[in-house]
């Protein structure tokens, strides 16, 4: 970690009673920030507040926030900044107290090494043995629970493969274990319905607005992974990375996943 405040003070400690760290009770996003501007900022922030709504969290000006953000990147030319906001109130005990406002995290990060190797040859994922599990009044939001993702990651890879795929219990294609996923089937995207489990991450939502006539939300099978033709992964820090394998099965890396690779690029860019 490069720089963190906490409530607008330099710190990395929050006191043992925060409600984030005894019950996940909180929301956050991941930003990646270039020379003092985050990407997307809008995008996030509008994320941000409706996981707050949903989950009856006090949400602070977003000016505030970009204070922070701007404070803990300065200097650095290009970070990941994570964004944390916890349920406020010290009392011990399940239930929430009213008005108790908001324990904010700001916090910048070193950016992965490997991103443009990824972007550009791909990654190899495997089917991972954990199953999200089916909790329609957390589905879609980034809440601060991540323990299903942290034990999927600590499943066993074989050499080579870097990314795990997460199903549900019924066996649905859900994510990548911090990326959303796609697969094209004749130019054709399908991505996974995520209003039982998983994240709508920002880029996946951009991707569903920019091509929305060739875009469907389904219930997608495992099975359905080995028709795609093309199959690739997003996030806000990593961008667009193609799949080139899962499991026994290997994919190409084909032109649909190219062109909203430079899609992406060129937005960035703007």
């Amino acid at each position: 970690m490069l720089e963190c405040l906490v409530d607008g003070e330099i710190s990395t400690y929050v006191p043992a009673s925060n409600r984030g760290l005894n019950y996940g009770d909180g929301v956050f996003e991941t930003l990646l920030v270039s020379n003092g501007q985050p990407h997307r900022w809008q995008a996030h922030m509008d994320r941000l507040g409706a996981g707050c709504e949903r989950l009856g969290i006090a949400m602070p000006p977003q000016a505030v926030l970009l204070r922070e953000v701007q404070t803990v990147s300065a200097g650095l030319a290009e970070v990941v900044v994570k964004v944390v906001l916890c349920r406020g109130g010290l009392a011990r005990g399940y239930s929430p107290s009213r008005d108790a406002g908001s324990v904010r995290i700001v916090s910048a990060h070193q950016l992965p090494t490997n991103i443009e190797e990824n972007m550009a040859r791909g990654v190899k994922a495997r089917i991972c043995d954990l199953r999200l599990a089916i909790q329609p009044a957390l589905g879609g939001i980034k809440h601060l629970n991540r323990l299903e993702q942290v034990l999927a990651s600590s499943e066993s890879f074989v050499e080579g493969v870097s990314e795990g795929i997460m199903l549900d219990p019924e066996d649905h294609v859900i994510s990548a274990i911090s990326a959303n996923i796609f697969l094209i089937l004749e130019d054709r995207l399908l991505t996974p319905r995520l209003d039982r489990c998983g994240v709508r991450g920002v880029i996946r939502s951009q991707i569903l607005a920019a091509c929305s006539g060739r875009c469907e939300q389904r219930r997608i099978q495992v099975d359905l992974l080995h028709e795609a033709d093309e199959v690739f992964i997003c996030n806000s820090v990593r961008g667009i990375v193609p799949v080139i394998g899962i499991d026994d099965h290997e994919f190409s890396i084909g032109p649909v996943t190219r062109e909203l690779q430079s899609w992406l690029r060129d937005g960035d860019r703007a």
